[in-house]
């Protein structure tokens, strides 16, 4: 009977220890996953404004 106790205590914290473990390597997963997506929308952000930029740059070169 105190064998099958400790063999549950010890199932329970193995459990426990591998449901941390994957749980933590799912959010370095997402935050991977969310850092390239910031990563990208920064960058076409970048490109979209430096065009703009560029263009009214352009149009007042052109006035004067």
């Amino acid at each position: 009977m105190e064998n099958a106790r400790l063999l549950d205590e010890r199932l329970r914290r193995i459990i426990s220890e591998v449901g941390a473990r994957a749980g933590t390597e799912i959010k370095k997963n997402l935050l991977s996953d969310l850092t390239m997506c910031f990563r990208n929308e920064l960058e076409e952000n970048t490109e979209r404004e430096t065009v703009r930029l560029l263009t009214l740059l352009k149009k007042a070169v052109e006035k004067i």
